[in-house]
């Protein structure tokens, strides 16, 4: 007759906890890549929409839409900024922290684009990668004048 197996206390005890941890962790890596997601485009969002409010201002007191195309976002925050029409610069959505004008010239997720004459503008916000080609929001004052 065959003996049966011996089951350790500890093997009974610790596998089903160590089973559902693993199953935790497995269900929350979605989670966090999906709220991850989910806040970069809340504040990418907040971001290029504040851009747009003081480059509307801008375009109310001089009748024209700033000249100089193209711009990276933070060559574009500090011209508003030297402009009077942004106070302080806003949050990056790819570094969580207030845009760094003295980085200016490097790509940062943010573009602007004008006409030859500085009647139009288009505003384009990149993916969570801003190298990338993929746009999160695109902005301009022909077509998509807002993000709604």
């Amino acid at each position: 007759m065959a003996t049966p197996i011996r089951r350790s206390r500890w093997l009974t005890l610790a596998l089903p906890i160590l089973l559902l941890m693993v199953a935790v962790i497995v269900m929350t890596i979605p989670l966090r890549n999906a709220i991850e997601t989910r806040r970069f485009e809340i504040q990418s969002k907040d971001t290029i929409l504040e851009i747009q409010r003081a480059l509307q201002d801008y375009h109310v007191e001089e009748e024209i839409y700033p000249r100089r195309t193209p711009m990276t976002g933070a060559q574009l925050i500090q011209f508003l900024i030297d402009a009077g029409h942004l106070k302080n610069p806003p949050l990056n959505p790819w570094t969580r922290e207030p845009y760094r004008i003295e980085d200016s010239t490097q790509p940062d997720g943010i573009t602007y684009h004008t006409d030859e004459l500085a009647e139009t503008y288009a505003l384009e916000s990149r993916g969570q990668d801003p190298a990338s080609d993929s746009l999160t929001w695109q902005l301009d004052s022909t077509e998509h004048h807002s993000l709604e």
